[in-house]
């Protein structure tokens, strides 16, 4: 009988708490540095969120470690509801890139919501001869692991997508890795790098100025902000089709009741015609997903990248 008292008056406590929730100010880590384009969407959802629950939302950067830093400080919180994550493609490429990570991508954390998917967009220097994908492909035959191909980093979505195409179409790029977009986009302006694989708010702008050229892109249909520029699939490679996503998580143990308000609120967050429209002026496409479907999502990633980090026999350095 005291037993059932007291796991009756626990469950009370539990519910009222949650009912009060929040009552103090909530924490999104994000694993990038401040300015960035990902931390610039974390802070659009942040103020709105606090708007919405009448609490301080707190961006905390936490960039280094190809994201680990920040990933692993989450899964050290507490799973009471303050702390969110923000996750990328990456959180589902790290743990079969690299020989250990300080997580479990599915015990650790319970999904939240998918807010956008990102197609991504490959660029070239100006003197580069190539206009598009069929002459890049050309090139790449005709000179193996002589096309430069530069991303943000090693374990990104834009490596691992390149090496994906890779082995889809047949080719070799030689795979350039920077420490960020900045150095990267100084090399290839310059002409010293051929090719650059990013996320197009990275880029767009440039592209505008017409100080590069935007050469393809790996999403299954073309871009409304660039309409001429044709995707890999039309281009010869039928079924390619590579997006990066960004979505929040949260701590084992967050209380799903939790879990489900903050899906609602954040939802209606992006799906707000302000915010969707200033994301997809950005190149981003809102998805809002419910935790669910972000589940799943999450364990396809791990298989998908899982696989082609295998094949290609890719370690991170």
């Amino acid at each position: 009988m005291f037993l059932r008292f007291i796991v009756a008056l626990f469950c009370l406590l539990s519910f009222s708490a949650q009912a009060q929730y929040p009552d103090r100010p909530i924490r999104i880590i994000v694993p990038f540095p401040a300015g960035d384009g990902l931390d610039i969407q974390a802070r659009t959802i942040g103020q709105k969120l606090s708007e919405r629950l009448g609490q301080p939302v707190i961006i905390d950067n936490k960039p280094g470690a190809g994201t680990l830093i920040g990933v692993e400080a989450a899964a050290k919180s507490p799973g009471d509801g303050y702390t969110i994550l923000l996750v990328t493609t990456t959180y589902a490429i790290n743990p079969t890139l690299r020989d250990k990570v300080p997580y479990d991508p599915i015990k650790d954390f319970v999904p939240l919501i998918q807010t956008t998917a990102i197609p991504l967009v490959v660029v070239s220097s100006n003197g580069f001869a190539p206009k598009n994908f069929t002459e890049v492909m050309a090139l790449a035959k005709q000179k193996p692991g002589e096309v430069t191909m530069g991303n943000s980093g090693m374990g990104t979505a834009a490596h691992i997508g390149m090496e994906l195409l890779n082995s889809a179409a047949g080719i070799k790029f030689t795979h350039v890795p920077y420490k960020g977009i900045p150095p990267a986009m100084t090399d290839l302006i310059s002409g010293r790098l051929q090719l650059l694989c990013t996320s197009p708010a990275q880029v767009m702008s440039t592209i505008r100025d017409g100080k590069i050229k935007a050469v393809f892109v790996t999403g299954a249909k073309r871009m409304a902000q660039l309409p001429n520029v044709p995707t890999i699939q039309e281009s010869g490679v039928p079924g390619f089709d590579v997006n990066a996503w960004v979505g929040l998580m949260m701590p084992a143990g967050t209380p799903d009741a939790i879990v489900q308000r903050l899906n609602k609120e954040i939802a209606a967050i992006i799906t707000s015609p302000e915010i969707k429209t200033r994301l997809s002026n950005d190149g981003s496409e809102v998805v809002a997903s419910t935790p669910e479907a972000f589940a799943g999502h999450i364990r396809r990633e791990l298989d998908k990248w899982g696989t082609v980090i295998r094949n290609a026999g890719i370690k991170a350095e």
